[in-house]
């Protein structure tokens, strides 16, 4: 298949799902860099986790500090202190660890660093799911079509979000990933746990009980039994 021969941007947050799609995004594209935001989460050790992976990969890599700027806006334990595995306070229908339009803020600083660098269609590219997923509403397909219009007219110029895990499980990002040949750098290098631990498991670092590494327990255990 020949690639596409155009830039891919891709938001690497040093976790599962962010790795696969630069997986993704080498098959597809030409030519692929990475962003990450430092957006004053809790644990740093993310940002060293994607800058390791962007080396891994040979890619170029790109790192926005917007130090506190969402946290003066909002609350989160993903910012602050607390229960991951609790309500958010300012809504009872969603975790604590949600972070009010975290992604749409992250996909406007990379749409404008693709504009900086001249691309005339962007290619932008999130590890968003909704099929294993905490709920968050800006990880939504209506949600990602509806800011690649924005982004569109903002920037007078198409603006394509990918989302090459939207409709699967964390099960087939395992199998994504094996597919790559990928699978023992998925698990080593990359860093999704909420609360920063690095404990090296089975199915990846983590602490293991936070929510977030519930879901890739859970994924890598319905993976393993897919290869029975």
């Amino acid at each position: 298949m020949n690639k596409v021969n155009e830039t891919a941007y891709i938001l690497l947050s040093g976790g599962q799902d962010s790795f696969v799609c630069l997986t993704w995004a080498l098959q597809k594209f030409e030519s692929v860099e990475t962003v990450t935001i430092n957006y004053g989460q809790r644990h740093k050790l993310e940002l060293h986790y994607a800058a390791k992976i962007a080396a891994h990969f040979g890619v170029r890599h790109t790192v926005y500090d917007i130090g506190n700027f969402i946290k003066s806006l909002t609350e989160s334990t993903l910012l602050n202190e607390g229960d991951h595995n609790q309500a958010h306070r300012l809504a009872n229908n969603l975790p604590a660890s949600f972070v009010p339009n975290r992604n749409g803020i992250f996909l406007t600083i990379i749409s404008n660093h693709a504009f900086r660098n001249n691309e005339t269609r962007i290619n932008l590219i999130t590890g968003t799911c909704e099929t294993d997923f905490s709920g968050y509403p800006d990880c939504r397909d209506h949600y990602m079509k509806a800011k690649a219009l924005e982004l569109t007219l903002g920037l007078d110029r198409p603006v394509n979000i990918y989302t090459p895990l939207m409709w699967k499980t964390k099960a087939q990002t395992f199998e994504m990933a094996k597919q790559a040949g990928k699978l023992k750098e998925l698990i080593e290098l990359t860093l999704t746990c909420y609360n920063g631990d690095e404990t090296l498991n089975e199915w990846g670092r983590g602490c293991g009980d936070c929510p977030a590494c519930n879901l890739r327990k859970k994924g890598y255990n319905e993976f393993l039994n897919t290869l029975k």
